[in-house]
């Protein structure tokens, strides 16, 4: 089983990301593969509605410069 923790707050070593971590310790020690992943405070682009996503192959977005999209 696998759980990704995302974390909106922009305040890195806050509450949320404390909170997290925590969840995801006590899940890795059960043998639960995590991973956490920091999205508040980088920027975040939204949909353009190019549709290119749809021509590619691999249906990604083309746009890959922030960490939605990588």
């Amino acid at each position: 089983m696998k759980v990704v923790a995302f974390n909106g707050s922009p305040r890195k070593n806050g509450n949320t990301e404390f909170l997290l971590n925590t969840v995801l310790g006590v899940l890795a020690q059960n043998g639960w593969e995590t991973e956490y992943i920091q999205v508040g405070g980088v920027p975040v682009r939204g949909c353009m509605a190019c549709y290119k996503c749809f021509k590619n192959a691999n249906a990604r977005c083309v746009i890959n410069v922030d960490p939605v999209n990588q």
